[in-house]
């Protein structure tokens, strides 16, 4: 990152040129370092309004402070409880500091939500007020009663994916736009088992962000390669991708010729019993896959094949977390379990990466459906049914979130997503992911409280 970084910088003074970062700084230090122009720019902006106030970061603030002087004339909205881009450097406790910098500003609450209804508002406050860094406010809902929220416990990120895509169709057959209701997800890759369930029921939907296709990661070669291997149709490349994952210390001098097969890898070694043994097991192994399911053959590849082992020892050397490969391999293994055969698999793969490549080279011309996001994109929006998908520890509040503060923003942004609903919420949660139990959000639980 440090490389990119000062090349990056390079390049930009090479060609004369300034970014948003360098729009604020150069501001800051021009007004720092020239009285004259500052009270130039103070003349011409004698009121100053800012909107989303508690999104603002330190400089923009000192900019702010600067310019406002000496009149003052300083109107500023915002909700401290919908400060969410603390990763982009926004700090929400500037908007809490603001009395204490500027004592004498009257504060008006808009105490009124004239977008959800009163269950909605109730339920969200329910949640919020386990902050402790929020200004205390007493917010009413314009519309009163409304549906119930609705929590749904399901298995696996499969059965949510049923489920959603069951009701939105429910809704749309009441009545419901489509273009009216929004799954919402903490981060794009959540969104993958949804797709795959709208895609096969040929419901219309919209996602703004650019969602990678699982089955071109290289862990997913690595699978279809075995997978060929045991429906003997692989070809040289096959055989060559896998010799060594996990490690097996076979050359690639071993495969020299065009033909590809267990028996040339023999004809190598032969003087080698050690190294034959090793190539007699790699194919015992492929042809025990060969009448397995998808499912289980993936689970076979990582507990008994060693694949799991392979990617420890891949992290390791290239100094990455286990962590972030694991969970495509897990997420892989789930995928693969509504297949009976691996040809079911394939044409499963096939028939999706043709839709996913169909949708992106329409991506500026967007069909209106379903609007698929995350709860960072959806702000501001609002819809009348939301969803909101994967509602588990790890998910939101994400994994990386541990302290204090992290905890709260994410807490913000469970807030978020619940006020983008005008009348009905839905939150679904699973039980197991990647073959392990999880636990549903902390926020969920809050929800349920008495």
């Amino acid at each position: 990152f440090q490389q990119i970084y000062r090349e990056y910088e390079e390049q930009r003074k090479r060609r004369r040129k300034i970014d948003f970062d360098d729009m604020l700084v150069l501001c800051f230090q021009l007004f720092l370092s020239r009285p004259d122009v500052l009270r130039g720019w103070q003349k011409k902006f004698r009121y100053i309004l800012i909107d989303e106030f508690q999104d603002i970061n330190q400089i923009q603030y000192d900019v702010i402070r600067m310019l406002a002087l000496p009149e003052r004339n300083l109107f500023a909205v915002g909700d401290d409880d919908q400060a969410i881009y603390g990763f982009r450097g926004a700090d929400s406790e500037l908007m809490l500091r603001f009395k204490k910098d500027f004592p004498d500003a009257s504060q008006i609450l808009l105490g009124v939500n004239y977008r959800s209804t009163s269950n909605i508002v109730t339920n969200s406050l329910k949640v919020i007020m386990h902050n402790t860094r929020r200004y205390e406010k007493e917010l009413k809902a314009e519309r009163k009663g409304g549906p119930c929220l609705h929590i749904q416990e399901v298995k696996d990120v499969n059965e949510e994916a049923e489920y959603i895509a069951g009701e939105i169709k429910k809704s749309i057959r009441s009545g419901t736009k489509a273009e009216d209701i929004a799954v919402l997800f903490r981060t794009h890759t959540d969104a993958r088992p949804l797709v795959e369930a709208l895609l096969a029921r040929k419901l219309p939907f919209e996602m703004k962000e650019h969602l990678p296709n699982l089955y071109e990661h290289f862990i997913a070669k690595d699978v279809q390669a075995y997978f060929r291997l045991a429906m003997k149709c692989a070809g040289r490349q096959d055989l060559l991708q896998v010799m060594n994952r996990p490690k097996r210390y076979l050359s690639r001098d071993s495969l020299q010729g065009k033909r590809a097969s267990f028996e040339t890898l023999r004809d190598y070694y032969r003087d080698k019993d050690w190294m034959t043994d090793r190539i007699d097991q790699f194919e015992w192994d492929v042809k025990m896959m060969e009448k397995m399911t998808p499912y289980a053959a993936i689970t076979y590849l990582r507990k008994r094949v060693g694949y799991d082992e392979y990617l420890k020892e891949y992290c390791i050397s290239r100094h990455l977390k286990i962590t972030d490969l694991s969970e495509i391999l897990s997420e892989l293994e789930e995928a693969a379990k509504p297949y009976e055969t691996m040809e079911e698999w394939f044409s499963h793969i096939e028939e999706y990466t043709e839709a996913l490549k169909k949708r992106e080279m329409g991506r500026n011309t967007p069909e209106k459906g379903i609007r698929l996001m995350t709860i960072h994109a959806a702000k501001g929006l609002e819809f009348d049914t939301v969803f909101v998908i994967q509602a588990n520890e790890g998910r939101i509040p994400y994994k990386k979130a541990e302290k204090a503060e992290e905890i709260e923003e994410e807490r913000r942004l469970f807030y978020v997503a619940m006020t983008r609903a005008k009348n009905r919420l839905v939150f679904s949660y699973v039980k197991i992911k990647g073959g392990k139990e999880i636990l549903p959000s902390r926020f969920v639980d809050e929800l349920l409280e008495k």
